[in-house]
């Protein structure tokens, strides 16, 4: 029997509309996603925590977020995207139930600005928080966003490199897993699909679909396992065709081989960033 999964650092919980309304200028519209069903696919997966990343169709609006923290008796963190005029008070009020940190969102509308985020930076370091970054590496200037930051900084989704664009040693990645091997930054090992030339298609254990994901996966491992964390993206919204969360493990066992056990790499530098 694998080892267990120490944590799973990504996923979503969407609640009903008429009590969690969604953002009016949001880019796509989920289906709900309960935070019964998000803790039984941990349970059935043998997933012992798990984060909740605020998605972008709620805007700043966390009460969704924060009732399933609250509901989940500590099982589960959070990670915000706080207004952009929230206090210091604000981030406590969060901070006291489970939320670790702040999502930056580049990629999709209504994401705050990575200049916002820095000037919480005194309060972030004081209560022990990290930012993540959801960005291309393909975009202009990410290497001084992320060496602008001296708190802990946390890279969604393998830097979201198009699919014609995943080979590892293009110049963009190659920077990135530079930076994860000196430790200037945490990378989240995340959402294969949507990095995949072949999207369309489920992962297969024969066919090995998003086998050309496995390369740049397995290269920041060999960087610095310490600093990769792991991340089903659960539900897995704005996806077609749909998403079986059952092969996103899958393809971690073939990624990791048998030269880390899945408890180190999904343990060791979640239990840092969020275990607090």
């Amino acid at each position: 029997m694998p080892d267990a999964i120490g944590w799973d650092t990504h996923a979503h919980v969407i609640g009903d509309a008429r009590e969690y309304p969604l953002s009016p200028t949001r880019s796509y519209t989920p289906p709900p996603a309960s935070l019964d069903h998000y803790l039984s696919m941990l349970d059935r997966h043998g997933i012992a925590r798990g984060v909740l990343v605020q998605p972008s169709v709620y805007g700043h609006d966390h009460r969704c977020l924060l009732d399933a923290l609250d509901r989940a008796d500590g099982r589960l963190r959070g990670i915000a995207v706080p207004s952009p005029d929230a206090s210091t008070a604000d981030l406590e009020a969060m901070h006291a139930r489970g939320v670790r940190g702040v999502r930056c969102n580049l990629i999709n509308p209504g994401g705050l600005s990575p200049a916002v985020v820095a000037t919480w930076q005194p309060a972030l370091r004081a209560m022990g928080w990290h930012v993540e970054f959801h960005l291309s590496v393909n975009q202009r200037g990410w290497t001084d966003i992320i060496q602008s930051f001296d708190v802990p900084v946390v890279i969604d989704h393998m830097g979201r490199p198009t699919p014609d664009t995943i080979d590892p040693s293009t110049p963009a990645l190659a920077q990135l897993i530079a930076f994860v091997r000196e430790g200037r930054c945490f990378v989240k090992l995340s959402a294969p699909y949507r990095l995949s030339r072949r999207r369309a298609t489920r992962y297969d254990r024969q066919a090995r679909a998003w086998a050309d994901v496995t390369p740049l996966a397995r290269a920041f491992l060999e960087a610095n396992p310490a600093a990769c964390v792991w991340g089903t993206d659960w539900p897995h919204v704005d996806c077609a065709p749909a998403v079986n969360t059952a092969d996103v493990v899958a393809a971690l066992d073939d990624w990791l081989g048998d030269r880390w056990t899945r408890h180190q790499v999904t343990s060791e530098a979640a239990d840092r960033l969020f275990g607090c």
